[in-house]
């Protein structure tokens, strides 16, 4: 029994406990979204890879395409929280922000630090309609609007006539 569970032990990969988390950046991380139309904001590795460089592998889930970017940034130390660059200017970097992505698009996205891989994201960008889809037209005026722009037009013909008229009648000096 012991030989068949060496066996199998040999066969099956052995788990990678070193993983670490990948998640996108949310109002817990003082942003507003992670999600764009075209981009998306990735929470940044571990500090305990400090000073190591991260590259980025991500696939598009419609098309099948994968892509691998090297090198995109080093992971920040830890008691390093931003850089001072004055008196009160403050600036963090609290994420990496991933672009060139397709509109409403599902991906699959790790960073790769060395050996080490993330934990695989799933996320999808945002469905925007097109701009040349939308209709303009009279349906986005008000009757208040209309209404205003007639009286406007009415006073300004009336001051028009009465400064014509106010012209040709004068007093007579005599």
């Amino acid at each position: 029994m012991l030989a068949v569970i060496l066996i199998l032990g040999g066969l099956i990969p052995p788990i990678h406990t070193d993983d670490f988390p990948l998640s996108m950046l949310s109002a817990h991380d003082k942003v507003i979204t992670g999600r764009f139309f075209d981009s998306l904001l990735l929470s940044l590795p571990p500090c305990t890879y400090a000073g190591k460089s991260v590259d980025l592998e991500y696939l598009n889930c419609d098309t099948n395409t994968s892509y691998i970017l090297y090198d995109i940034f080093t992971v920040p130390n830890c008691n390093s929280s931003g850089n001072l660059t004055g008196s009160t200017a403050f600036s963090r970097n609290i994420g990496y922000q991933l672009t060139n992505l397709s509109n409403g698009t599902q991906y699959k996205i790790n960073y790769k630090i060395g050996d080490i891989r993330s934990i695989p994201l799933m996320a999808t960008t945002r469905t925007v309609a097109d701009y040349t889809e939308i209709k303009l037209g009279s349906q986005g005026r008000s009757a208040a609007m209309v209404v205003i722009t007639v009286i406007l037009s009415v006073a300004m013909f009336i001051l028009l006539i009465s400064i014509i008229i106010s012209m040709f009648v004068s007093p007579n000096e005599e």
